[in-house]
């Protein structure tokens, strides 16, 4: 296996991650007319913030791997878009996740960093790993 597929592997199960996240947070809320993940409340809060971490600890992984093993040609138009989001996402994953347990008062910005860390693993996703999968 080389390691641009073992990257874009790690990218698609982070994506599947905020996806989750999206979801678990959205019953939390109501948002939801019925549940879609079958916990109690307790027990949905606590996957939640295990599935942030674990979130954000595949996308600091990923982001190693780009960084260090991935040969990158800056010519292309995705790449730099690439580099953008995926800074962003993690950079709003742990402004989220210190806000969650450092920075309580703020807990009212969840939701709009939420939606943002999720939007940029989605376009990090497309430019990156959807790329990869779609040229193979």
């Amino acid at each position: 296996m080389s390691v641009e597929l073992g990257k874009s592997i790690l990218a698609t199960v982070v994506l599947l991650l905020a996806l989750l996240q999206a979801i678990s947070m959205a019953q939390l809320r109501g948002y939801l007319k019925f549940k879609l993940i079958p916990l109690s409340a307790k027990s949905l809060r606590t996957w939640h913030r295990w599935g942030g971490d674990a979130t954000l600890l595949l996308t600091l992984v990923v982001a190693l791997i780009c960084l260090t093993y991935v040969d990158y040609y800056p010519y292309h138009w995705r790449i730099p878009l690439h580099v953008a989001l995926g800074s962003l996402a993690a950079l709003v994953m742990l402004a989220k996740l210190l806000m969650a347990r450092r920075f309580r008062q703020y807990l009212r910005y969840g939701p709009l960093l939420g939606a943002i860390a999720g939007l940029a693993v989605l376009g990090t996703f497309l430019a990156s790993a959807l790329w990869y999968f779609w040229s193979l």
